[in-house]
């Protein structure tokens, strides 16, 4: 197996935890403000896995550019530097005797981080299929399927 599509594999896991992660905690800040948990059980869910995320991250965008894929590791160290200047800022924490008043905040963070996160998501698993495709046809496949899409394409012109 190609070692770029083990890269991309590997970024796929870690973005999708990101991901996954970052919706989360955008739960978790919904539930503070309907009252649901408080603010003590919030901060320990969330500050808990801050380190874990700027770690996956940092791991995820240096696995990039070391393997050469400069623009997917360039934007992955981006929103590290935006996530690293939230946690120099103590932003990405929350503070329990502070929660409600750092809700709005934590919040509009937060979504900033999804979309950001989103973003990169479909960046990665975009270029773990293609990297996929490249890798896994032959001489032979790429023709066969080139000749199969060709003939799709053209019998479209019936819908």
């Amino acid at each position: 197996m190609s070692p770029q599509l083990l890269v991309w594999v590997a970024a796929m896991i870690l973005q999708s935890t990101l991901l996954g992660r970052n919706m989360y905690a955008i739960v978790c800040l919904t539930d503070l403000e309907n009252d649901f948990i408080n603010p003590f059980d919030l901060s320990s869910k969330m500050n808990r896995f801050v380190t874990h995320e700027l770690v996956a991250h940092a791991v995820m965008a240096a696995l990039l550019l070391l393997s050469g894929n400069w623009f997917s590791g360039a934007c992955l160290a981006a929103v590290l530097a935006y996530m690293l200047h939230l946690h120099t800022h103590r932003l990405l924490h929350v503070d329990t005797t502070d929660a409600f008043r750092q809700l709005p905040q934590q919040k509009k963070q937060r979504f900033i981080l999804l979309g950001a996160h989103l973003l990169l998501f479909v960046l990665v698993v975009y270029r773990l299929i293609e990297t996929a495709l490249l890798t896994l046809l032959t001489a032979e496949g790429r023709a066969m399927t080139k000749k199969l899409l060709h003939e799709a394409a053209a019998s479209i012109h019936g819908y």
